[in-house]
């Protein structure tokens, strides 16, 4: 047992505080830029996009409760030790990442979108927080009776503000369901306006519209490019429909810059494209012989709408 002095007293609170902080530091940001986490998790292809929503919250509420607990004292042992684990084990994680994953290492999103910090850097950022964690003292710090029951408490308040405040995607689809309205007149006329139409009409597809200009057009097209991977989807059953640019360039730039396989795609004009979707985007559209049976947000998208769909 360390022996107990004013000294590592203060240097155990100041330690806490820093190491807390940078704990619901992270939970925070995280939280913030929670889309772009889930698909970052999702693109591990280990679970599906329901569950990769809920364990993404789980964590920033693990991360934010163990943050608060180092920097007010509570059950400052059980809140080191969590923070040792979860620490060592990022670590491994970020060292075996290019070797098991198929995932950027530009952004290990351990701060979100807003600190990027690359797969390296992260690593010596989990390294200088483990050499922190070391000195602290856990042998003081807040000790009530009931201070588990507290914890608990605490814990369940966090999830459930988490999931109240971004709450998954499936819970939203069971509320207000996932369909989204679109001109499907106006859709199969400027369809058969393009030389694209019989291409896009060939049996049960999935069909995106997006502008290269929108952001969670991108974000889409990457989810959408995770679950074909994922659920193993022909290239030809997904196809995209962009608004119309002067060259082509945009639409081969939009595939780039987002690292998936080009698509098959024709264009609409601007007018047309919103006037469709009015002025919603992306949309994803359940094409059955060109017949858009239906229609919904790319936020409640699931793989087993995909599969039911197409099977």
């Amino acid at each position: 047992m360390k022996k107990l002095t004013l000294q590592n007293k203060v240097i155990s609170v100041i330690l806490g505080i820093v190491v807390g902080g940078v704990f619901v530091a992270s939970a925070v940001l995280k939280l913030l830029s929670i889309e772009t986490f889930d698909l970052y998790i999702y693109e591990h292809q280990l679970f599906s996009i329901s569950l990769v929503e809920t364990l993404t919250r789980l964590l920033i509420a693990v991360e934010f409760t163990i943050g608060v607990l180092l920097i007010i004292g509570l059950e400052r042992k059980f809140a080191y030790w969590t923070a040792m684990l979860m620490l060592v084990g990022f670590t491994i994680y970020l060292i075996v990442l290019p070797y098991v994953f198929h995932v950027d290492i530009n952004n290990c999103h351990c701060f979100g979108e807003q600190l990027v910090l690359n797969r390296t850097q992260s690593i010596a950022k989990n390294l200088i927080l483990l050499c922190l964690l070391i000195p602290i003292n856990t042998d003081y710090g807040i000790k009530w009776k009931k201070s588990p029951v507290i914890v608990a408490v605490l814990g369940v308040v966090v999830v459930t503000l988490v999931m109240v405040i971004n709450a998954p995607n499936y819970l939203y689809t069971l509320i207000y369901g996932n369909q989204q309205k679109i001109n499907a007149e106006l859709y199969q006329t400027a369809l058969k306006n393009t030389d694209k139409y019989d291409e896009f009409t060939q049996g049960k597809q999935i069909i995106c519209m997006y502008s290269t200009a929108c952001g969670y057009c991108k974000k889409s097209v990457k989810k959408v490019h995770a679950m074909m991977q994922r659920e193993q989807i022909p290239q030809d059953k997904v196809k995209v429909i962009f608004w119309r640019a002067e060259t082509d360039e945009p639409m081969h730039k939009f595939f780039r810059e987002q690292k998936v396989t080009p698509l098959a795609y024709t264009t609409f004009t601007v007018d047309t494209f919103l006037n469709i979707t009015e002025g919603k985007m992306p949309v994803i559209l359940f094409s059955d012989e060109g017949n858009i049976v239906q229609t919904m947000s790319y936020t409640t998208l699931q793989e087993k709408d995909i599969l039911h769909f197409l099977q």
